[in-house]
């Protein structure tokens, strides 16, 4: 089995194949909502996007995904910054513009891109704006055509900015658009027959640029389907590339890739023990399990530093976010932690 270490880089972080170990004790006691989406700026500062006071459960939607959850916005600043080495606030926004806070990605300019599932709406804010500059998608109205979402759930940027949106809960598609929001493609159906792209709720998308893949957490299949994000070559756009389905998966909540490594969460306490995965995306191989020494309960959303040597993993209920730091033990192992 080839390790990480095989790869062109320099042993660092992640992509060299480095061990997730949790910082025990990191950050303050924040009073968070269920924290839905993570993600780090260009700053290497961990970003959160939690739900406030609001709960998304079997009452939140109607059978046509409409929302039935409390009127108005949001608040409360539901956007939070934080200090990388402390873990505490060193900023916060976003009250009165979000129903129900689902995912968030900085992109490499430092714009955050978030998305509601209550407004079935994508959000673009430039770095330090707290208006946004960009929405797709028609206000608390669901939609399948190519101007409306249903219950988007991610976003992935690229460099030259275009970026991916998975949509998400209804539609089981992702969408691929120019950076001023025309759309130029679509991969994805609904369905449950292990085609690349039969999809089951994609919950989270990892672009990497070096290998030109785009991959989606497609959750409710338990596995990792990663095609040709067209890049460098628009035409290839969704090509299949691999589909990652490890036993140990259980379902795959979201994905984060550096330079070859993709790290996935998944589980729950429910269906099996929730853990942290590092996969080789050369050649598709599981590297490495991890978690925390007294373990996750429900990891829904995982980021990784702009250098691969930090893993940053939101939890709903308990609602929180750890941080891992990526050492030299354990390459190639399935160690548990």
């Amino acid at each position: 089995m080839r390790s990480l270490l095989d790869t062109p880089e320099a042993w660092r972080g992640v992509s060299g194949g480095g061990h997730p170990r949790a910082v025990e004790g990191w950050g303050p006691e924040l009073q968070l909502g269920q924290v839905s989406g993570v993600s780090v700026d260009p700053q290497g500062r961990p970003v959160l996007f939690h739900r406030g006071t609001r709960v998304w459960d079997h009452r939140t939607f109607n059978v046509t995904h409409h929302y039935q959850g409390e009127d108005g916005p949001l608040g409360e600043d539901v956007v939070l910054v934080l200090d990388p080495e402390s873990g505490a606030v060193v900023r916060s926004w976003g009250a009165g513009h979000f129903l129900l806070p689902h995912g968030l990605t900085v992109d490499q300019r430092g714009n955050t891109w978030l998305t509601d599932v209550g407004l079935h709406q994508v959000f673009k804010f430039p770095p330090g704006g707290e208006e946004p500059e960009l929405i797709l998608g028609e206000p608390r109205v669901p939609g399948s055509d190519n101007t409306h979402f249903c219950k988007p759930t991610s976003v992935a940027v690229a460099s030259s900015g275009d970026f991916f949106v998975a949509d998400g809960y209804c539609n089981a598609r992702v969408l691929r658009f120019a950076p001023d929001g025309v759309l130029k493609d679509k991969f994805g159906h609904p369905g449950r027959d292990g085609s690349p792209s039969s999809l089951y709720v994609p919950h989270g998308l990892a672009l990497d640029e070096s290998l030109d893949s785009l991959c989606v957490a497609d959750r409710e299949n338990r596995r990792v389907v990663c095609m040709r994000a067209g890049v460098q070559e628009p035409d290839v756009f969704g090509e299949h590339l691999r589909t990652l389905q490890d036993p140990y998966h259980g379902r795959v909540f979201d994905v984060a890739a550096f330079k070859g490594a993709l790290v996935s969460v998944g589980g729950s306490e429910g269906e099996s023990a929730a853990m942290g995965f590092t996969t080789d995306l050369r050649d598709g191989q599981l590297k490495d399990m991890w978690r925390p020494s007294r373990g996750f309960h429900n990891p829904h959303a995982v980021a990784l530093s702009g250098d691969g040597t930090a893993i940053y993993v939101a939890e709903i209920g308990p609602n929180r976010v750890w941080k891992f730091v990526v050492d030299s033990n354990g390459v190639g192992t399935r160690a548990m932690y």
